[in-house]
C-alpha cells in the first residue's frame, strides 16, 4: 500500500496571487508621496519582479509514514522526514522543506480523494 503517489497539476491560485500583489502595489504607489518618476519606476520594478516570482509547487508527491518525497515543478526533487511542519487549511496546505522553505499545494492541484493520504500522514507526523 506504501508508498503511495500522487500527481498534482498545475494551480489557477499563483496567478490570482501575483495579481493580487500588484494591485496593492500598484495602489500603494498611486497614494504615496513620492514623485511621478520615482514612482513609476518602482512599479516598473514590482512588474518585473513579480514576472519572475514563481511559488514552489509539487507537481508529484510520494506519500509514506516514514517521509514524503516531492518532485516541483521546477523538477527538483526534496525528501521531507517527520515530523512534519506543516499549516492546513481547507483550501491549501504548506509544507516546510528544511534548506528549501516552504512548499504550497492548493486544492485545485488535486481531488480530495487523492489529497487524503498526504492530509492522513501529514496530520499525524506533524510537530506540535
Amino acid at each position: 500500500m506504501w508508498p503511495i503517489r500522487v500527481e498534482l497539476s498545475a494551480s489557477r491560485y499563483p496567478v490570482r496571487l501575483r495579481r493580487v500583489a500588484l494591485a496593492i502595489t500598484g495602489v500603494a504607489l498611486m497614494f504615496s508621496a513620492l514623485p511621478l518618476s520615482v514612482a513609476a519606476l518602482a512599479g516598473l520594478a514590482a512588474m518585473a519582479l513579480a514576472r519572475r516570482w514563481r511559488l514552489p509547487l509539487p507537481r508529484a508527491v510520494e506519500v509514506a509514514p516514514q517521509g514524503l518525497r516531492l518532485e516541483l515543478a521546477d523538477r527538483r526533487r526534496l525528501q521531507v522526514s517527520p515530523p512534519f511542519r506543516v499549516l492546513m487549511r481547507p483550501g491549501w496546505l504548506a509544507l516546510h522543506c528544511p534548506d528549501y522553505g516552504w512548499v504550497w499545494l492548493f486544492a485545485d492541484q488535486g481531488s480530495a480523494a487523492a489529497l487524503t493520504p498526504l492530509r492522513q500522514v501529514l496530520w499525524m507526523q506533524r510537530s506540535r
